[in-house]
């Protein structure tokens, strides 16, 4: 199991041994995957079976930086343009 509680303002990171489910814990949290079980909490709602448009705006909020940084990271583009390119595909 696991519980956590961020405040607005505060960032998490996940950190542990390879394989005890860092990853499986962002996915659900982003809704890439589905929960078995419990709840997913976010301003109040629940989004453990959300889909769609309430995904979407959930997304907007978050965001997951994987283990490799460079597959996360293209090292031929800058922090800004890397920055930017989230706040692009948002419309932000």
């Amino acid at each position: 199991g696991v519980s956590f509680e961020v405040m607005r303002g505060e960032t998490l990171a996940l950190v542990g041994e390879s394989g005890c489910g860092k990853s499986t814990t962002g996915r659900a949290v982003l809704g890439l995957e589905r929960p078995s079980a419990g709840s997913i909490v976010f301003e109040g709602r629940n989004y453990a079976g959300a889909t769609g448009e309430e995904l979407k705006q959930r997304r907007r909020d978050m965001q997951m930086v994987f283990q490799n940084p460079f597959g996360s990271l293209n090292p031929r583009m800058t922090v800004g343009r890397i920055i930017g390119e989230g706040l692009r595909a948002q419309k932000i």
